[in-house]
């Protein structure tokens, strides 16, 4: 069994668990029916965490012998609940375990490899929502007016119940030890900033994708989109309106003509975002002279309208994405040892919620609520997500530290006079 991508015709993506051996492999049946009515409208990268979750546990079934969809079929849920225990223990030992007390042979870790505590509770979870799925659509239901009714539905209840049970004696949901505060500070800045201005001694890439090196993540500070949004951008999402410049940031994550094999998802809501004057111009050099890379002297006709290109011509991936900022990051670290511990393109979305947030409140005077309605807005995230607030207790924690110390420091100076 393995999890593939299917590309439909009108260039969705669809993730699939498939049969091994097979030279045509078919869908296996209950996990294909679940993407299509429960996970239809979920980003692929969100179905496909679901698949992993179920493809784990029908591994482990079937080296116990239980075929997981005949099971459900058959509501024999009974069966599938019996081997929540061995399936924890195999999850957190990455081997397959036929007799939890005595037997524990060896799996192939390609399949599954180790984990730790909170990825299980992850996988739990995730294999959770699926059986009450299965158990909502293939537990037999009667008309109210049958003399059975009453006892089917009982029986509903309890099958609802012991998954719920069973699952919530296993998940732990074990909490990080440390949430890495991943706003880069002012020195951090400098420091990139340095690095990465196209044309200078210490520029670590080479000089024909410094300006575009640039340009991405100049974007990322000012617009805090994320990487996907980024690596989605047409040559024509970036604009000069009457009063300011601007980069559209779409919806295109079911794009037919996006020839990458792995495409960047989206999760944030389309919308406008207002960049620097001075960013535009850079957009408007990198369009006419940068883009285009160089071949046999000419630049090179591009059949794409992705605004990041690689130097194959070919719309720029994520990994070569990751591959810019690892050969960024390892240069700080060989400059400036420990002065990050990582720098991905997340840490420039954290960097520019907690300073758009910072400008709002404290140079334009807006309220707390209204600054946390404008950083929605502009981060693209729902009515209903959490996050603003997440950023707002952050600066209010900051701000109220700050305020502490400064207090504290005005004691000890009347005590020393």
């Amino acid at each position: 069994m393995k999890l593939i991508q299917c590309r439909l015709s009108a260039g969705s993506r669809m993730p699939l668990l498939v049969q091994d051996g097979a030279a045509a492999p078919l869908p296996v049946l209950v996990p294909f029916l679940y993407v299509q009515f429960k996970l239809k409208y979920r980003a692929y990268n969100t179905a496909a965490a679901h698949l992993r979750a179920i493809q784990a546990f029908y591994i482990y079934a079937e080296s116990r012998s239980l075929d997981v969809d005949e099971a459900i079929l058959e509501c024999r849920f009974e069966s599938i609940l019996a081997l929540l225990d061995g399936y924890v223990v195999w999850l957190l030992s990455g081997r397959r375990a036929d007799n939890i007390s005595a037997k524990i042979g060896a799996a192939d870790s390609s399949l599954f490899p180790k984990i730790d505590l909170r990825t299980r509770d992850q996988y739990l979870g995730l294999l959770k929502r699926y059986l009450a799925w299965a158990a909502t659509r293939y537990l037999p239901r009667t008309p109210v007016s049958t003399g059975a009714h009453h006892l089917i539905n009982a029986a509903f209840v309890d099958v609802a119940e012991a998954i719920e049970r069973r699952f919530d004696s296993h998940i732990v949901q074990v909490l990080p030890q440390q949430t890495r505060y991943r706003s880069l500070t002012d020195s951090q800045l400098g420091i990139i900033h340095a690095l990465i201005r196209p044309g200078g001694a210490e520029n670590p890439f080479p000089e024909r994708v410094q300006l575009r090196n640039w340009l991405m993540i100049e974007l990322l500070l000012e617009t805090g989109m994320r990487r996907g949004e980024l690596l989605k951008l047409y040559t024509t999402d970036i604009n000069h309106g009457s009063q300011h410049a601007y980069v559209s940031i779409n919806d295109r994550e079911h794009d037919p003509d996006d020839p990458r094999a792995e495409e960047p998802a989206l999760k944030t809501h389309s919308r406008t975002v207002g960049i620097s004057s001075q960013l535009y111009e850079v957009y408007e050099r990198y369009i006419q002279c940068g883009r285009r890379p160089i071949r046999n002297g000419k630049p090179m006709k591009m059949p794409s309208r992705y605004l990041f290109i690689s130097d194959r011509g070919r719309p720029l991936s994520i990994r070569a994405l990751a591959n810019v900022l690892d050969r960024l990051f390892l240069t700080i670290e060989l400059a400036h040892p420990g002065l990050l511990p990582t720098l991905s393109a997340h840490d420039f979305r954290h960097t520019f919620a907690d300073r758009f947030l910072a400008y709002l409140i404290e140079t334009r005077d807006y309220e707390l609520d209204r600054a946390m309605d404008e950083l929605r807005r502009v981060c693209g995230w729902s009515d209903a997500s959490v996050m603003p607030r997440r950023y707002a207790s952050r600066y209010l924690a900051e701000s109220a530290n700050l305020h502490n110390a400064q207090r504290t420091s005005a004691a000890w100076k009347r005590l020393d006079g």
